[in-house]
Order: structure tokens, then sequence, then C-alpha cells
């Protein structure tokens, strides 16, 4: 079984509730992760996860579309959402950051 841990940071981890949690994941892409597993943990909160992750509008032949202000990493790299996991991956999901007003 592949095992994963997620880290989530500033206001994704408010919206989810937890810093870090493992996932079960069998033989998975980063998207099954984020759009399948991640929302199914979580159901009471999974429209509003996906709503924030995610460009509903531009869904299409190139699969999901995280919003651009959103930074996903595996192991501290940036990965399509084809990327396949491996038993022990980390992946961080973190939100825009907030900029110093003038």
């Amino acid at each position: 079984m592949v095992r994963v841990r997620v880290k989530y940071f500033g206001r994704i981890r408010e919206l989810m509730g937890v810093r870090e949690e493992e996932y079960e994941v069998g033989d998975s892409t980063l998207e099954d992760l984020l759009m399948k597993h991640i929302p199914s943990r979580h159901g009471n909160i999974a429209g509003k996860w996906m709503r924030t992750m995610f460009q509903a509008e531009d869904r299409g032949r190139e699969g999901i579309v995280v919003r651009s202000n959103y930074q996903i990493y595996v192991n501290g790299i940036s990965c399509s959402m084809a990327y396949r996991l491996k038993d022990g991956d980390e992946v961080a999901i973190l939100p825009p950051v907030g900029g110093g007003g003038g």
C-alpha cells in the first residue's frame, strides 16, 4: 500500500482543521489525492475544498486546474497532476501568500 503524508499551510490548514494527515492511496496520482481521497475524508467541507483549490470553469482536456495562486509540492518539488504517488511521499499544499500593504 502506498502511504503519503499531506501537510496543509495557512488558510488551507484552517479549512481542513489539521496540520497534516496520512493517506493510504494505492496506485494513485496527485490528482486522485486532491480530487478523491482528500474530499472523501473531509465530506463536511468537500465542496468548499473543491471551490477553494480548483478552477472548475477551466477543467477540460488538461484535467483539473489548481488555482494559480496555490502551490502544491511533492517532496519539495512542484509536480504535474499526473505524478504517480510513491510510498513515503510528502505533499505540501500552500495557499496564496499575503502581501504587505502599502
